[in-house]
């Protein structure tokens, strides 16, 4: 969910890497804008904490881990919020982001998280290859990454 004047004023630059529905809003629901249902207001509200709750996450991803649990945190992340895979067996999921793209999210270049994914896949921890992220040992890397996904609930509760 993105609000236009929000992204303005961060400068933030937005790209699909996938098919996505959009919908604008000129202001927040309940500020002043259109009437909207109360449940389209709760949801906007929701999905607006969710955001601050990945951003925060992300801040302390940046400023308090190494490059390999940096890296590891967020591809974890990444694979609870695409969902289950599709194929029984198989742990992991499609990741449409290319090294780039990963070295941006997590502030370190691509040359360096090439190094990372191979260091990763050395140790048994997970395969990165055309797209596809598979977790050869997902819970010994979620360990070693402190990862616990609580912070990524989808529930209003």
């Amino acid at each position: 969910m993105v609000w236009t004047l929000s992204s303005e004023l961060t400068q933030e630059t937005i790209q699909a890497l996938s098919d996505v529905t959009v919908y604008e809003f000129a202001v927040p629901p309940g500020t002043g804008g259109p009437n909207l249902s109360t449940r389209i207001q709760q949801n906007f509200v929701h999905e607006m904490l969710k955001r601050q709750v990945r951003m925060t996450e992300r801040l302390a991803n940046i400023a308090r881990r190494d490059a390999l649990e940096r890296t590891g945190h967020l591809l974890l992340e990444l694979a609870v919020r695409a969902g289950k895979p599709s194929r029984s067996g198989f742990d992991g999921f499609e990741c449409p982001l290319t090294q780039s793209d990963i070295g941006d999210a997590v502030g370190l270049s691509s040359v360096h998280i090439n190094r990372v994914l191979k260091e990763m896949r050395l140790k048994g921890l997970l395969s990165f290859r055309n797209g596809i992220v598979e977790f050869l040992d997902r819970r010994r890397l979620a360990e070693l990454v402190d990862f616990d996904p609580g912070y990524l609930r989808t529930d209003l509760g």
